[in-house]
């Protein structure tokens, strides 16, 4: 007898669930407004423009991530390259830095 309401709870709830999808599509279909999709948070105007160079902060964390991945390569490089691995790694960084000093506190 339990098994028999699992039963016939599960197909309710089937039924209930199909139904309550016809309802949606038909309110999508009638164009209601309480079922239109929820507007961009940011407004496309005020999103930046991809053919742009990316601001000091993305160029910067860019080149953070880089540099943590390259100490990672570095770390399971044997001991006797490994300190030269680093120090390139962290003179590439300082490199990449210096070269995007130019775009910090620029807004674009």
């Amino acid at each position: 007898m339990n098994a028999r309401n699992g039963c016939l709870l599960a197909l309710l709830t089937l039924l209930t669930a199909c139904a309550r999808e016809d309802r949606v599509g038909a309110a999508l279909d009638e164009g209601d407004s309480g079922a239109a999709i929820a507007p961009a948070i940011i407004p496309p105007d005020e999103a930046a423009d991809p053919a742009q160079p990316p601001s000091y902060e993305v160029s910067i964390a860019s080149a953070a991530a880089d540099h943590n991945k390259a100490l990672e390569r570095c770390a399971r490089q044997p001991e006797a390259v490994r300190t030269q691995c680093k120090q390139e790694a962290n003179a590439s960084f300082a490199e990449t830095g210096t070269s995007l000093e130019p775009l910090r506190g620029n807004p674009e």
